[in-house]
């Protein structure tokens, strides 16, 4: 029961209402801030090199993501198996994540490798504990061996360091500090891998939570954008240089908080996308050209309007299903599911019309047409070619 009430904990972390005890939690890990040390003491003996030819892959080597809810494709539950042996159930509308279907990073991932031509997929969950458990060749002539996989988000994962008793139990290894720690320990950096990094949409929920409370707000924005900060460091100082960066959205334009106080929730959304901005700046000035960004803060409301305005029957403001995700009264304790369910009246309406399945994560529509700007704009960054 201990285990499951914990994981329950962690569940809300997703929520609007997830802020606790951030302030008394010790950072994720001592370091000096100098940035050219940053994640360059870690160890990387057993590395795995899972590149492939670029020339065969859209002139990528590899391709990796760290981020939270909106690009997780098992990491929560793979996460909450590692730490704590027990195995959620994400079901309803939801498939294998916070959506009905592929969210953008596995969409491009597709895009860049082949199924049908690739012995076997490496797409999969990773964390810091995470055991090597894929089976992979990299060729006919090649031993096999135990790699790990190349997503390292997890719904729920914060920029912020975890508060509280769950935070240190269950997600004191899924941070964005984290995901990129556990990245360089288990993976062979290229020069032409991509790297897609999604985090602080958490937090900008925890900033709305604590929007009456001055010292969270400012323990929250301080650790996220220090680990931020630290998590890019520590990809460009390893060797990566093709990173694109989303920011976290206006959550303001979001189904769960289009009702907040919207001068003290944008205010705080605002302050946070321009200290994301000064450590791009940074991470820009010492490595040139390193890191792309998208500023979902600034684009949200354009791809709102852009998928209405490609479909007449396009709701942008609704949410299409309940998500027991956001209310942990109603979760059944001895069977622990995770479960989107369409909300009233949404019985005979088509999911693909809207663009959120719930009060924050993307319909699996959302995500692809997210998708095709995200190609996009990797192809005029010449990061990628069609």
């Amino acid at each position: 029961m201990k285990k499951i009430l914990t994981l329950l904990s962690v569940i809300a972390l997703s929520s609007t209402s997830a802020v606790s005890a951030v302030a008394c939690t010790p950072a994720q890990m001592d370091v000096d801030l100098g940035s050219s040390i940053i994640g360059t003491n870690i160890n990387k003996a057993n590395a795995k090199d899972l590149s492939v030819n670029p020339d065969t892959h859209h002139g990528v080597s590899n391709f990796f993501t760290l981020g939270d809810s909106l690009s997780d494709n098992g990491g929560l539950v793979t996460i909450a198996q590692d730490e704590l042996g027990v195995t959620p159930k994400i079901t309803g509308e939801y498939k294998n994540g916070f959506s009905n279907g592929l969210r953008t990073v596995e969409l491009i991932n597709n895009m860049i490798f082949d199924k049908e031509k690739e012995s076997v997929d490496t797409f999969k969950a990773s964390n810091l504990i995470h055991s090597a458990d894929i089976d992979y060749k990299k060729d006919e002539s090649s031993t096999a061996e135990k790699v790990w996989g190349r997503n390292y988000s997890v719904g729920g994962a914060t920029a912020a360091d975890a508060g509280g008793l769950f935070g240190q139990l269950l997600m004191k290894n899924t941070g964005i500090y984290k995901q990129a720690q556990a990245l360089v320990q288990q993976q062979v950096i290229n020069e032409k891998d991509l790297f897609v990094v999604e985090i602080g949409g958490n937090d900008l929920f925890g900033l709305a939570a604590a929007q009456d409370d001055y010292n969270a707000q400012r323990t929250i924005m301080t650790s996220a954008i220090d680990n931020i900060r630290n998590a890019l460091f520590t990809l460009v100082n390893n060797g990566a240089k093709r990173i694109l960066f989303l920011t976290p959205p206006d959550i303001l334009l979001t189904p769960g908080h289009k009702g907040d106080d919207k001068v003290k929730v944008g205010n705080l959304c605002k302050e946070f996308d321009a200290k994301i901005a000064e450590v791009v700046k940074e991470v820009n000035a010492k490595y040139a050209d390193t890191l792309e960004v998208y500023n979902l803060y600034q684009k949200l409301q354009e791809i709102l309007d852009g998928f209405k305005k490609g479909n007449p029957n396009a709701n942008i403001t609704d949410k299409f299903c309940i998500s027991t995700a956001f209310d942990l009264a109603e979760l059944d304790l001895t069977n622990l599911e995770i479960k989107a369910t369409r909300a009233e009246g949404n019985e005979e309406k088509n999911i693909d019309d809207y663009f959120f399945i719930d009060d924050v994560h993307p319909t699996a529509a959302g995500h692809k047409y997210v998708s095709k700007i995200i190609w996009d704009l990797l192809v005029a960054k010449n990061w990628v070619t069609n």
